[in-house]
Order: C-alpha cells, then sequence, then structure tokens
C-alpha cells in the first residue's frame, strides 16, 4: 500500500510500523469493495447471457454452478488485481486437531442457523407472503453431481480464497476486529438477499476469525465445504438426516459456551477504520447494488409467478 507517513523509530532504534492514513484506508477498501461489486454484477448478469446464448439453458438448475465458476473465474482475478499494491497481513500459522476442526465445523453450522432464523424472521415480517427463492434454486437443481461439486467444492474454495485469503489479508493490517467485520460483512452482502444476507455475515465473521487464528485458509475451505453438504447436500440424500443435522447444531451450541473463554480478539484497530471501511467509494456502490438486488428478490418473492424471470 502507498503510505504517506515516514518511517518511525522506537527509542532503542527498532522500525515501528507507520500508521495508515484514512485516506490510505478508504483507497484500500474502495478496491477490496468495487471488486466484490463488479464481481457480483458479472454472477447476476451471466446467467442471462447464456440463456440468450445457450438454447434449453436452465438457469434455475444451474445456477449454483454458475455462481460459484463466476466468483472463481471472475471476481476472485479481479480482486487479486485491483489489490495487488496493498499490504497484506499474515497470520500466525497454527494447527488444528480433528477433534478442534469438527468442533468448530459444529459451532459455524449452529451460528449459521442461528442467523438463518434471523434472516428468516426479517424476510417474513417486510415479505409475509414470500416464497424461499434460495429453496427453489435448490429444488431445481435437485441432487447430481453438479450440485454436489457446485456446494461442497466450487463455492467454499473460491468464496474462502476471496473473502478469507484475500479480503482478511488486505484489512489484518487495519486490525483483527475490522478483518473480521469487512470479510463476514461482504459475505453477506455478496449474495444479493435479505434471507442469505444474515446467516451468511454471521458465518463469515466465525470463519475469518478461525482463518485469523490458524494463519491457514484450507481449515475454512473445509469448514466451510462440511457446512455446505450438512445444509446443502445432505437433506437431498437423505431426507431424515434432519434429525442428525439437529444433533451437530445443538452441539455446536454446546461447543460454543464450553470454548468461547478461549475466544480472543487483539485491540488493535487503527484509528479511524470503521469510517473508512464504509466511507469510500467502492463500498458504497457495492452497498447500493446489493440493496437493490435485495429488494428486487423480495419483490419475486413476494410474486413466484416471477421467479423464472429473475433467474
Amino acid at each position: 500500500m502507498e503510505m504517506n507517513e515516514k518511517i518511525e523509530y522506537a527509542a532503542d532504534g527498532a522500525e515501528v510500523t507507520p500508521v495508515p492514513s484514512k485516506r490510505d484506508m478508504k483507497r484500500a477498501f474502495s478496491r477490496m469493495a468495487l471488486g466484490l461489486c463488479l464481481g457480483l454484477l458479472v454472477s447476476q448478469l451471466v446467467p442471462g447471457v447464456l440463456q440468450a446464448a445457450v438454447p434449453g439453458f436452465d438457469n434455475q438448475a444451474h445456477a449454483f454452478l454458475v455462481g460459484g465458476l463466476c466468483t472463481g473465474l471472475f471476481t476472485l482475478p479481479l480482486l487479486l488485481l485491483l489489490t495487488r499494491q496493498l499490504s497484506t497481513g499474515n497470520p500466525d500459522k497454527r494447527r488444528l486437531s480433528i477433534g478442534r476442526f469438527f468442533a468448530l465445523v459444529a459451532i459455524s453450522y449452529a451460528c449459521m442457523i442461528v442467523g438463518n432464523l434471523v434472516g428468516i424472521g426479517v424476510n417474513s415480517l417486510l415479505s409475509p407472503n414470500s416464497v424461499n427463492l434460495v429453496g427453489e434454486l435448490a429444488t431445481a437443481a435437485g441432487m447430481s453431481a453438479e450440485t454436489v461439486i457446485a456446494f461442497v467444492v466450487l463455492a467454499p474454495v473460491f468464496e474462502e480464497l476471496v473473502f478469507r485469503k484475500v479480503i482478511v489479508d488486505r484489512v489484518l493490517p487495519f486490525g483483527e476486529w475490522p478483518a473480521i467485520l469487512f470479510s463476514g460483512i461482504t459475505f453477506g452482502l455478496f449474495h444479493g438477499n435479505l434471507t442469505q444476507f444474515f446467516y451468511a455475515a454471521l458465518l463469515g465473521m466465525v470463519l475469518a476469525y478461525v482463518y485469523i487464528r490458524t494463519g491457514n485458509v484450507l481449515y475454512t475451505i473445509g469448514i466451510h465445504a462440511c457446512i455446505n453438504f450438512l445444509g446443502g447436500v445432505l437433506p437431498l440424500l437423505v431426507p431424515a438426516a434432519s434429525y442428525f443435522v439437529l444433533l451437530v447444531v445443538l452441539a455446536g451450541i454446546v461447543l460454543f459456551f464450553v470454548l468461547k473463554k478461549n475466544i480472543h480478539v487483539e485491540k488493535n484497530a487503527v484509528p479511524g477504520v470503521g469510517g473508512a471501511m464504509f466511507g469510500n467509494v467502492g463500498m458504497i456502490l457495492f452497498l447500493i447494488l446489493s440493496g437493490l438486488l435485495m429488494v428486487l428478490v423480495a419483490v419475486v418473492m413476494n410474486h413466484p409467478e416471477l421467479t423464472g424471470g429473475l433467474m
């Protein structure tokens, strides 16, 4: 990142890391948000282009596959290009035991369910007669190799690289809390609908914390893949698996309270980072686009006959 401040030295001659200016932080957040904004826009336009260009192409049946590919083939490289000059943080590497890994899977899934309940509640208040658009798309996709690849491979790999590896690494120099919040909030906004926003944002924050504490994106990819399997694949394979999923949620809640004493986030946020995070051109555009999509999806959810036209 281009830094305006001169490098300072402590009394003992040790180099002191310069504090980034608010202008530098706004520029960094704007570049990241702009990349996500363009990525979200492309992911919404590509299905329509494919439907027009490929005879018989079913947007609903291939929505998750197309979305995953757009994230990996467009959003990820664009984000890397826009942020190539930004400074990055390097979380310390720590290994997770198998037991701790699956404990984090359960806790993450429980957090996602809590966020999902909040999203359903908010959506019910705003759109009492709505249908579950995400559920409709999952039903349209059905159980197939494509569904498994989209849910358990493409989404976890590409989304974790974008929102944890790229985003967290570039916000971490501004503090751990900003990295966790920005990663989670942008992850929620990137889903483009109000129902998914809450659980995706909460889950994104949990995964950002795990990445910061382990320094290994493979762990968050693995946790993300397990969660998508539990929530998106297993119910299609075994309808009765809902009882097992409920046990996972209950175990996650218990484990959270047992392990919460080990949760700690450094109070090292750079002054003014909150205003810089949201007060920039890229983030404003991203908020506008995601907000418009949320309104559009809410309208469609209240008018199921429009669902085919949206996707």
